[in-house]
């Protein structure tokens, strides 16, 4: 009797140690998405366009300028992600001259966008100079200082990346903001809602942003306070922004095609974001010509 117990107990023991390292893989892949932060280095820029507004953050003391990139590509995105220095007197844009730009982009036939899902691409370039090849000589280009009028229509965290060195905390991620020339008709999901309502919500939502919306984003090093997400979603909906910052092309990315967003991608009519933002300020007035004309109506967050 007591030999059968043993044998139990062994038995027992071999089936939890199978089970454990048939869950090993897992388990480290769970481990690795909930990772904070990878540690390479001070974040160093020449430049601070927030000025006296400029918050330190631990993100600038240990993720560097290209992240915790590995790959060619995905270092001179993040660099590029990173640029506090664009210079000169912002040049106003338009949806209709960053879709122009995508589509000068996308005629050179350079592969770029998600490196996973089922249609998996290359990713960005690391030579990336050969996505603009067929953009004509005056148009608005990557690097440039641009800004950009109209409504805050979405707000949210940015995901763990390569250029935040995959940490989790909000003030270490960028904030993502959806851009649109009017205001869009996006719902929310009541508390109620089943599965399926949640989802026929957000494929309503992902099509009028697909067909409407370019992307704005705040990232944390030097982040002042009026740029965090708790100061812009009050913004939302209710007042006429300018967003000014550096003219950006997410190579990891694809727009949307029609009103459908691939999956992993945000829902945008182009890839050309303004990133980083560098000030958002507010229109005094509530009608669109009076925002573009007198420029006594605007007043910049980062002004106390």
């Amino acid at each position: 009797m007591r030999n059968h117990f043993v044998l139990v107990v062994l038995s027992l023991a071999m089936m939890a140690t199978d089970a454990a390292r048939a869950q090993g893989p897992e388990n480290e892949a769970a481990k690795a998405t909930a990772q904070v932060c990878t540690n390479t280095g001070k974040f160093v820029s020449a430049c601070n366009p927030f000025s006296k507004a400029a918050v330190a953050h631990a993100v600038d003391k240990t993720c560097a300028m290209t992240g915790d990139a590995t790959t060619p590509g995905d270092k001179a995105q993040d660099q590029q992600k990173n640029n506090l220095c664009a210079k000169g007197s912002p040049r106003m844009i338009t949806i209709k001259d960053l879709t122009a730009l995508q589509k000068d982009v996308d005629e050179t036939h350079v592969d770029y966008g998600s490196e996973h899902g089922s249609k998996p691409h290359a990713g960005p370039p690391a030579d990336r100079s050969t996505l603009f090849t067929k953009i004509s000589s005056g148009s608005p280009k990557e690097g440039d200082l641009v800004s950009f009028i109209g409504y805050i229509v979405e707000a949210k965290p940015g995901s763990s990346e390569t250029v935040d060195c995959h940490c989790t905390k909000p003030d270490a991620i960028d904030v993502h903001i959806a851009l649109a020339d009017h205001l869009l008709n996006l719902k929310t999901a009541p508390a109620n809602a089943t599965p399926d309502q949640k989802h026929a919500i957000t494929v309503s939502n992902d099509a009028e942003l697909c067909t409407n919306s370019i992307v704005a984003e705040t990232i944390p090093h030097k982040r002042p306070g009026a740029l965090e997400l708790k100061a812009i979603e009050p913004l939302r909906d209710k007042k006429i922004v300018k967003i000014t910052g550096q003219l950006f092309f997410d190579g990891s990315h694809r727009p949307c095609v029609g009103t459908v967003n691939g999956m992993g991608d945000p829902a945008r009519i182009t890839v050309f974001e303004i990133h980083p933002v560098y000030d958002i300020a507010v229109c005094s007035q509530s009608a669109m010509n009076q925002c573009t004309g007198d420029p006594k109506n605007w007043k910049s967050v980062l002004q106390k």
